[in-house]
């Protein structure tokens, strides 16, 4: 026997209908949510929904429900949540950057104060040769405290980062942070806020103050001459931690200055800017 059309294709036809309501409520569910008032949330690497619902004062059910969430366990670093019920519509917890032509991670980075690093992992960037043009990176607005120079006064790279010819041994070695010229007594500046796990003598470093920062980040300032932290205490960015020198295996005053992420050292000279 034929059937028309309509009846042939019955359950197709009704899944296209059901799809099309479906998409049409989330649509209307969404314009409601943020004509309600809302915000947006950029997940970050150990986020929870419990969390997130603590810190905005909303129920996790709400969360789960806006964002038709099906497990409050799977939350994806680089996302963005919707938390319904905020008084503002603007993004929060960070700052959108659409990449232009020329960019750079590091020129990023450099320009808006935050680490390399941080673009990366909660952008899912595995590489920095994958960015494009036009493509929406997301940073993160708690990395803001960029690092600043740990002097105060104008200075120069008299050794960079890298392989060099150490000027003691004279012998070819990998130089994990850079000189600056400084004169002895000179005041050094913590570059970010953090805690003192190390201040005294360690070997070629003389007296050296570690500080650790949030996001696995740690700076180390050698030769100093004096110090004046402990550890163990918190320091707030632009604090003097001590006095420049020329203590350890110097050939004269200087102030060697590294940036290390997850114990790994990085080219501190990307992360500053000289005075």
């Amino acid at each position: 026997m034929n059937y028309p059309y309509y009846q042939r294709h019955l359950p197709t036809i009704s899944r296209i209908a059901v799809t099309f309501i479906f998409s049409f409520a989330i649509t209307i569910f969404a314009s409601a949510n943020a004509q309600a008032g809302g915000a947006w949330h950029l997940i970050r690497k150990g986020d929870t929904v419990s969390a997130i619902a603590r810190k905005y004062s909303v129920s996790q059910k709400s969360i789960c429900n806006a964002n038709q969430l099906r497990s409050a366990h799977r939350l994806r670093a680089g996302k963005q949540l919707y938390i319904p019920g905020i008084a503002s519509s603007k993004p929060v917890d960070g700052t959108p950057y659409q990449v232009r032509r020329g960019d750079t991670i590091w020129g990023i980075a450099r320009q808006h104060g935050v680490p390399e690093a941080s673009i990366l992992q909660i952008n899912g960037i595995k590489s920095p040769r994958n960015l494009r043009v036009g493509m929406q990176l997301f940073l993160s607005a708690q990395e803001n405290e960029g690092f600043l120079c740990p002097l105060r006064i104008r200075s120069t790279v008299t050794s960079g980062y890298g392989y060099r010819r150490h000027p003691i041994s004279r012998k070819m070695k990998f130089h994990h942070g850079i000189d600056l010229r400084v004169r002895p007594r000179t005041s050094v500046y913590a570059t970010r806020s953090g805690k003192v796990i190390r201040a005294g003598w360690y070997g070629g470093y003389g007296n050296l103050v570690v500080i650790k920062h949030d996001d696995d980040y740690t700076t180390r300032y050698g030769h100093l001459s004096k110090i004046r932290v402990k550890v163990g205490q918190h320091v707030n960015r632009q604090q003097i931690i001590g006095l420049s020198g020329s203590s350890g295996h110097t050939t004269g005053p200087h102030l060697h200055f590294e940036i290390r992420w997850k114990g790994d050292s990085v080219d501190a000279s990307r992360y500053i800017h000289l005075p």
